[in-house]
């Protein structure tokens, strides 16, 4: 977990010289352990990251008011899983606080896919405003029902958050390498189309194929299953 902070000396060095609609990270995969150390280490001394004044900006720029709690709280009370109700709810984005670190972490992190397990995966992140004009996200409004709320800031820009539930899988032989096969598929179809998180249809193809790879490797006795290429 520790290295997952590992970035933060980076974001500091630059964060005066960032302009503010774009984050200093483009992509960043964390778990939710990752994503707790992540934000314990943002505020903590000696970066104190969101103490900086251009955190502070982007936050205020968001403009989440009681719209986006109340349609995160409804987003909370959906099953993880639509076929499997062992899974549990989305209760832990508000009970644990993972919204709250996610939206936090945002001013570093343009996008933020968290692992999740067996309760799926979220993806976050921000468009700028004159991204925004052109994107698909721009028609869309907040529908807790199919698992997104979306956020329109008072600088224009677009705050997604997007639930996908986990795929089904009979059997574990290996977690290993589950991690890594997902981001590297996740990769390959950035590399393919880099505006795949623009079109939440594109974005949903990709994430089934990241969800795939995983579940690939997790059948596997090697770290990554040989039927990835």
């Amino acid at each position: 977990m520790i290295k997952s902070t590992a970035i933060f000396p980076a974001i500091s060095a630059t964060i005066d010289t960032v302009n503010t609609s774009r984050a200093p990270i483009s992509y960043a995969s964390p778990n939710l352990l990752e994503l707790a150390q992540l934000e314990q280490a943002s505020k903590a001394e000696p970066l104190e990251l969101t103490s900086h004044p251009s955190w502070w900006s982007v936050i205020d720029s968001l403009s989440l008011g009681s719209d986006f709690r109340r349609d995160l709280e409804r987003l909370a009370n959906k099953n993880a899983s639509d076929h499997d109700t062992s899974n549990g709810t989305l209760a832990f984005l508000v009970d644990q606080g993972i919204a709250q670190m996610i939206v936090k972490l945002l001013p570093f992190f343009q996008h933020l896919v968290v692992k999740c397990g067996a309760q799926g995966g979220l993806v976050a992140m921000r468009i700028p405003e004159r991204d925004a004009l052109t994107s698909p996200w721009a028609h869309r409004r907040s529908d807790p029902s199919q698992r997104c709320v979306i956020a329109r800031g008072n600088s224009g820009e677009l705050l997604v958050l997007q639930h996908f539930p986990a795929l089904h899988i009979d059997k574990v032989v290996n977690v290993t390498g589950a991690g890594d096969s997902f981001v590297g598929a996740l990769l390959a179809s950035l590399v393919q189309n880099p505006r795949t998180f623009q079109d939440p249809k594109m974005l949903s193809k990709a994430l089934s194929a990241a969800q795939r790879a995983a579940i690939l490797s997790l059948q596997s006795q090697f770290a990554v299953s040989p039927l990835l290429s």
